[in-house]
């Protein structure tokens, strides 16, 4: 199971990248950071969380939420390619929005999954020490 404290350093190292990407005004780096940020908390969502949902009704709910992440995403993909063909000058323009547009899938995806494993992690017993042992 993923460990909140470790998503959370993620998300940490994330936004420190991010903001220096921007300050640089690198914007091919924040998109590729963001990207790949994104992939890795759909992972979470699908693996850690989708994946012990029981009831049907909740499990497709959390299932859409988190395709949609998946759209946003696709659409990101689809609109770099098609940037390929575009003047440098239009295509700036497109890559601040795909930033903000990742940013804020980001930013909602990890906050529906740290919700869900506070969630999961409240409904699991404490981990015991063999033995007794602290």
């Amino acid at each position: 199971m993923t460990k909140i404290v470790e998503l959370n350093e993620l998300m940490k190292k994330y936004t420190q990248e991010l903001s220096d990407a921007l300050q640089r005004k690198d914007l091919d780096s924040a998109i590729s950071r963001e990207i790949a940020l994104l992939e890795a908390l759909i992972a979470v969502a699908k693996n850690e969380i989708i994946s012990v949902i029981n009831d049907p009704t909740v499990k497709n709910i959390a299932e859409s939420y988190v395709l949609s992440h998946e759209k946003t995403l696709s659409y990101a993909r689809g609109v770099l390619e098609g940037l390929r063909y575009v003047s440098p000058i239009y295509a700036l323009g497109e890559k601040e929005q795909i930033v903000h547009l990742l940013a804020s899938s980001v930013s909602e995806l990890f906050s529906f999954i740290m919700g869900a494993l506070l969630i999961v992690a409240s409904l699991s017993p404490p981990q015991q020490e063999p033995f007794g042992v602290v």
